[in-house]
Formats: structure tokens, C-alpha cells, sequence
């Protein structure tokens, strides 16, 4: 399978308008709307960060759950669906649970670009996604497919007009400061656009192996902010409300480097506008440093122990 470079990873950010535009009108996008009781969603990695989205916004009837979490407190599923997201579904933490959900969820719902793997033989349905992603890449296409597809079986439907939201996202892309050198990247927001962040931090740590960390919006003030070095930047993603300002506000006047990013549209429209952005920035970031292919493909010791883990 091709490998992964920032070239590529570019060129899909690019067609994802085109990709989530054709799962709307696929047979798997109306299989979705068919939800019942108070689903839990299940991923790890980008996967939960999907999963986290969707529970914000769908409020608290819906559960966001890491697997190894859900599996330690099984109890919880008790009656009800639950969605598990994997994109290769072959993570190994995503088939024990499956397993361990028989006879106690109501039923088990596969979101996968892999309908032969593992996971998928483990649970009552699977609703396959429009799209293959090459061996050991960052998740962009992967990531909003199955975002949309989380809304949809909560009975949100993401009527965006994406190809809109991801040029207008260009331009929200450069508030975005993404810190030099050892230098942190900071995200504080709320609700969805924190579960956003939580993603544009990963993109970070694997495009360009640099620390980064999202933080709820109060939170950051209570806990991150000391820790804040003078080679750190802190993004506030803001929803017009006046906190979000008094932060960065305050931050400027500290002498510590801040941005707030501009958020257009509803709820919906504006998480979609958000990770675009995120994936813009990280992708323009790359380029700069001149970066030929995701950092994390390079990072042998570290991909080898978290191949050990996860598969």
C-alpha cells in the first residue's frame, strides 16, 4: 500500500468535500438514520475525538467512551446501542469490547472503512465509510466521514455545504499559530470545539511530532496556563462569547502569544469549519518545515510500541 506524504495528506484534505458529499447520498448514509435508545460512541485516538463531537452535541443522552474505559465499566451499555468507530477496525481494544458487549448491549454498530476486519466479524451491524486510507496515515478524510457519520445516527444531519466551509476555513487556518521548536501549542475551547481541538492537537503530534495540548476553556486558567512558556502559543476557539476574548486579552497583555479563531455558521457548520481549519494549519505547518512525510512514519522506536499496543 502507498505511503503517506505530506503531498498526499494535502490532496485529501483538498477532495474532502467531494467524499462527504457522495456519503450523503450513499445506502450507508440512510442505513444511519435508523438509531434507537441512548447510544454510546466508541474510538480511540481520532476515533474518540469524533466520538466526543458527537456527544456534545447531541447532548447528554449520548455517551463518548475510550473502548478500555467502556470495558472497565461494561455495566454502562446495558440496553443500549452502542457505535464503536474504528477506521481499520483491526484495533485490538475495539474487538475485546465488542466481544465483551454480547448479551449486554442492546446492539453493536461497526463505523469502519473495513468491513473484513477484525472488529467487524464482532458486531451486529456494519456501516462501511466511502474511503480506503493508505497504510499508516494521519486521519483527515477518515476523520470527517466518520464525524458525519456520528451526527447522522444521532439524528443530526450535517447539511453543510462543505466545499463552502473548507474555503472558508483557509482563511481561519492562518489564526491558527501552531509554536516553533519545543514551544506547546495550546487549544482552549468548549464543548464540540474542544473535541475538535482534542483532534487538531493529534494532528500536530503526528504531522509534525510537536507537543500540543487541548484544554476546556476554564479549565485552561485553572491548570495549563502554568505551565505557559514564552516559546508556547495558546488558541482560543471562540463562539463569540466574551470569555474567550478576556482570555486572549489577558494572555496578550502577560506577554504570552495567543490567537482566538473565528468560528462561521451553526453548530454543526461551525465544527466542520473548525477541523478544517485545524487540518489546514497543520498541513501548512508541515510544509514550512519542510517536511516530506508525516512525522510519526519517520518515529521507528515510537510507531514500533504503538503498533504493540494497539493492534
Amino acid at each position: 500500500m502507498k505511503r503517506a506524504t505530506v503531498s498526499s495528506v494535502a490532496a485529501e484534505l483538498n477532495d474532502q468535500p467531494s467524499l462527504l458529499d457522495s456519503f450523503r447520498r450513499s445506502k450507508a448514509w440512510a442505513h444511519l438514520g435508523e438509531t434507537d435508545g441512548r447510544p454510546i460512541f466508541v474510538g480511540a485516538g481520532d476515533s474518540y475525538a469524533a466520538s466526543l463531537c458527537a456527544s456534545f452535541l447531541a447532548g447528554p443522552d449520548v455517551l463518548a467512551c475510550d473502548p478500555y474505559s467502556l470495558s472497565e465499566s461494561v455495566g454502562w451499555a446495558k440496553g443500549r446501542p452502542v457505535w464503536i468507530i474504528s477506521i481499520s477496525g483491526q484495533t485490538r481494544s475495539n474487538v475485546d469490547l465488542a466481544r465483551r458487549l454480547r448479551g449486554v448491549s442492546k446492539r453493536t454498530v461497526a463505523i469502519t472503512s473495513n468491513p473484513e476486519g477484525r472488529l467487524a466479524a464482532e458486531v451486529d451491524e456494519v456501516v462501511e465509510l466511502p474511503f480506503k486510507p493508505m497504510a499508516k496515515s494521519p486521519g483527515i478524510a477518515s476523520f470527517t466521514l466518520s464525524l458525519a457519520a456520528s451526527l447522522k445516527a444521532c439524528g443530526m444531519e450535517p447539511g453543510c455545504d462543505f466545499g463552502a466551509l473548507l474555503a472558508s476555513a483557509r482563511t481561519t487556518s492562518k489564526k491558527v499559530k501552531v509554536a516553533g521548536g519545543r514551544g506547546v501549542t495550546y487549544f482552549a475551547a468548549n464543548n464540540e470545539r474542544y473535541a475538535a481541538c482534542v483532534y487538531g492537537a493529534a494532528k500536530l503530534y503526528e504531522l509534525l511530532g510537536s507537543r500540543s495540548q487541548a484544554s476546556l476553556l476554564e479549565e485552561f486558567s485553572h491548570m495549563p496556563l502554568f505551565s505557559l512558556a514564552a516559546s508556547d502559543t495558546v488558541n482560543v476557539v471562540g463562539s463569540g462569547d466574551p470569555v474567550s476574548a478576556l482570555l486572549c486579552n489577558n494572555l496578550d497583555q502577560g506577554g504570552f502569544d495567543s490567537s482566538l479563531v473565528p468560528l462561521r455558521g451553526d453548530r454543526i457548520e461551525s465544527l466542520f469549519h473548525l477541523v478544517f481549519a485545524l487540518q489546514i494549519a497543520a498541513v501548512d505547518a508541515a510544509k514550512r518545515r519542510g517536511l516530506r512525510e508525516p512525522y510519526f512514519l519517520g518515529a521507528r522506536k515510537k510507531l514500533k510500541i504503538s503498533d504493540g499496543m494497539i493492534y
